[in-house]
């Protein structure tokens, strides 16, 4: 299987671009992950609900039906690193997923006429993080869950 971290806006400090690699090196060794960086120009004059429709027009170019779509958001599901390491190995193991998609929005996150496109919503804190930074808590938790599936060392519990 194949999993994707879909972000509006590239990554621009260069200190979260090396941790990115770094763990994208890593996850690598054991499975496909990439990131796709969509750009959006967010002008200060345009309306928020604009920006949300221009948004989700751009990721839905980017998902299809054979994915299983699961947006970031701060109001979704709750893991514990044990849970999600679960919770991904399920969707590795079960055959009927393809790709695996993570989705990270922008500043405004998601309007609900848009939340038809996802599968599930999953939360990585009631605290609200930048959309850089949140990427680098994706990987990690998905490099500690594979370590944690594959009963290698990194993990404490």
């Amino acid at each position: 299987m194949k999993i994707e971290l879909i972000c509006i806006e590239k990554t621009k400090k260069i200190e979260y671009k090396n941790i990115i690699q770094d763990y994208l090196k890593r996850i690598n060794r054991k499975l496909d992950l990439t990131i796709k960086e969509i750009t959006f120009v967010n002008s200060k004059k345009q309306i928020r609900e604009s920006v949300l429709i221009k948004q989700a027009n751009l990721i839905k170019k980017y998902i299809n039906d054979k994915d299983y779509v699961v947006l970031l958001d701060e109001g979704g599901k709750s893991f514990s690193s044990i849970n999600f390491s679960k919770w991904i190995n399920q969707k590795i193991s079960s055959g009927d997923t393809k790709c695996l998609k993570f989705i990270i929005g922008g500043p405004y996150g998601f309007n609900k006429k848009h939340l038809n496109l996802f599968h599930e919503k999953i939360s990585f804190s009631k605290m609200t993080f930048s959309h850089q930074m949140i990427r680098i808590f994706v990987l990690e938790q998905i490099y500690r869950s594979l370590k944690i599936i594959n009963n290698e060392p990194y993990h404490n519990e």
